[in-house]
């Protein structure tokens, strides 16, 4: 299957193309800013997503387009609004395109869980509504620019919730790892039980497996991607406290919490990959971080 992604140096992307390229029938194009590559055996296609995509760059022909590329200012805003807009919808729409006119049976695309924020204004599934925030707002058209080819090719929308691993920048999981070794108090906003937010998460390389499931096979339509657990931040640092046997400290600040949790019931129809729950994938991270140290 020759296949195109970007996004493949960064966090997620590196690791599919690291498994996708244990077999031999994948031939695999990077489209990606430098002409450096992590891996062998992988066709560099040097090129900035902030820019529009010349077609005569890629592939003439091509199986399968993986769209994983993150805007490198995706969490500033407006400062970096057009960045951010290229690459999560004038270049989705690009590579629809590509897609389309290079005969390909299948398309990709990672979306964000933070879609179901509710101070959002959000539904789940195929009507949202419109979002307040720059970033859930150019996924979800993003989402809806994927829906309308619908008739050229499966879709695979995965909408991915708080991965976590090994080796990450300061994501969720990892700013509260850091905060309970340095022992500053974990932030918990105002909800029912006073705990704070409440969450679905999947340890990076369960994610990666259902990515790679997801197109070997085809999927079409659009799925949440978590382990079937929903954590609050309360219990999710009580048990990075329990791990490395450190007393938590909290503090609850006047702001709502929010609930962004993972409905389960498509992924379960397809996937029977067995996800692990934070405990363990904790205890997996903590020990990689000691073997790197």
């Amino acid at each position: 299957m020759q296949i195109l992604i970007t996004g493949a140096t960064g966090y997620i992307g590196s690791r599919l193309c690291r498994l996708l390229r244990e077999s031999a029938e994948n031939e695999i194009f990077s489209l990606q800013r430098s002409g450096h590559s992590s891996d062998g055996n992988i066709t560099v296609i040097e090129w900035d997503l902030c820019s529009p995509i010349d077609e005569t760059v890629l592939p003439a022909k091509i199986d399968a387009v993986v769209h994983l590329a993150l805007a490198r200012d995706f969490r500033r805003f407006p400062e970096g609004a057009e960045d951010l807009f290229s690459i999560n919808v004038r270049t989705t729409m690009e590579l629809l395109e590509y897609a389309r006119k290079a005969g390909a049976s299948h398309f990709f695309m990672a979306s964000t869980g933070n879609s179901y924020a509710p101070d959002l204004g959000l539904n789940v599934g195929e009507s949202p509504e419109p979002p307040n925030d720059f970033y859930t707002a150019s996924k979800l058209a993003a989402e809806a620019l994927c829906r309308s080819y619908r008739s050229c090719f499966p879709i695979n929308i995965l909408r991915i919730f708080f991965p976590y691993g090994p080796d990450q920048d300061e994501k969720t999981v990892k700013r509260l790892i850091t905060s309970v070794r340095e022992e500053r108090p974990i932030v918990l906003g105002r909800g029912p039980d006073g705990n704070g937010d409440l969450l679905s998460l999947i340890y990076v390389d369960d994610l990666i497996e259902v990515i790679k499931d997801s197109i070997k096979e085809g999927w079409n339509g659009l799925f949440d991607v978590a382990a079937p657990e929903i954590l609050s931040v309360c219990q999710i640092a009580n048990e990075i406290g329990k791990q490395l046997g450190i007393e938590v400290v909290f503090e609850e600040v006047d702001y709502p919490a929010k609930k962004m949790c993972a409905d389960l019931t498509v992924l379960n129809r397809k996937s029977k990959i067995g996800l692990r729950n934070f405990s363990e994938g904790l205890a997996v991270l903590l020990e990689q971080e000691k073997l790197g140290s």
